[in-house]
């Protein structure tokens, strides 16, 4: 049986707004596994009310971490294969450095910041009826306030979280450098992760500092293309 993956819809120019969204659909693909998609606009919905997650002969599987851990067991996927031991170590940590911070400044970026508060809504809220569609942004802002208080990022300054961000941006750039994948010719499991959080950042329609630390770095643009064609080639076709 085929797995089904649900995830968020597309949009904004990326296969997903979400990165983790993209992530988990990158590693089935880097597994050679069988799936199928799934949409889901409610992540309430979802087994830990956040996505995505993964069915597969009945065991659900949420969180890109277990997601990754689950094709290594089950089907015997090296995501990183050919890495020495410090390399996978360095993986390991610039991984949570994305997952952990990065992440949580593109969710400033786009839940907090005056300027692109007004696309997300409308974005994730505005086929809504009016209604609903005025009230539930309110309510979902305050959630993301919240987490952002209780993960410690939001308690700063605008300018200091987004020379947060800025950094982890600069640190990815250095490793990427002039190689085609992070770690050399062949994607690891940390192009599964940075590709998608840089694509993310690199989005037009959401301007700001973020955007503008990303486009600094002249290696990103051809690295998103290159990960896009490899991974995601029928995208917007």
């Amino acid at each position: 049986m085929a797995i089904k993956y649900i995830q968020f819809q597309s949009g904004f120019g990326v296969p997903s707004p979400s990165p983790f969204c993209m992530k988990g659909e990158i590693l089935l693909k880097m597994a050679g596994a069988e799936y199928q998609t799934e949409i889901m606009d409610d992540p309430r919905k979802a087994p830990k009310g956040k996505l995505p997650f993964l069915t597969d002969d009945g065991t659900e599987v949420a969180d890109t971490a277990l997601i990754q851990w689950h094709l290594e067991s089950k089907y015997g996927v090296d995501f990183d294969a050919g890495l020495t031991m410090e390399q996978r170590a360095v993986s390991h940590a610039m991984a949570r450095m994305i997952e952990e911070r990065l992440y949580w400044v593109t969710l400033y970026s786009r839940w907090i910041d005056d300027h692109n508060w007004p696309i997300i809504k409308n974005f994730w809220f505005g086929s809504m009826p009016p209604v609903i569609r005025s009230l539930v942004p309110i309510i979902a802002q305050k959630q993301v306030k919240s987490g952002l208080q209780a993960h410690g990022i939001g308690r700063h300054a605008m300018k200091d979280i987004y020379a947060f961000g800025a950094a982890d941006l600069e640190a990815l750039a250095v490793q990427l450098g002039s190689k085609p994948f992070m770690f050399g010719d062949q994607p690891s499991s940390l192009d599964a992760t940075a590709y998608p959080s840089i694509a993310n950042s690199l989005i037009e329609e959401l301007p700001g500092p973020l955007l503008d630390a990303a486009k600094s770095h002249e290696n990103f643009a051809p690295y998103v293309q290159r990960c896009e064609a490899l991974w995601f080639a029928d995208f917007g076709q």
